[in-house]
């Protein structure tokens, strides 16, 4: 089970603030664990507004960084 970190960027008011987290339950991998984590970050975590930006970060490896638009 992987643990990704969920976080925003607001570039209007240059902050980072974390969300909070989501986990991945598959046991094994598919096409693409990560991106398909990221989608389902930004459809449970939406936007604040068109200027925020979601990334999500897993915890085991900071080499794993995702960013989304909006």
């Amino acid at each position: 089970m992987r643990t990704y970190t969920v976080y925003r960027v607001d570039y209007l008011k240059n902050k980072t603030v974390k969300l909070g987290k989501l986990q991945d339950r598959r046991e094994g991998e598919r096409l693409n664990n990560a991106a398909d984590m990221l989608r389902l970050a930004q459809n449970k975590f939406p936007a604040s507004s068109i200027d925020s930006h979601i990334f999500i970060i897993r915890e085991s490896s900071n080499q794993h960084l995702l960013m989304g638009d909006g």
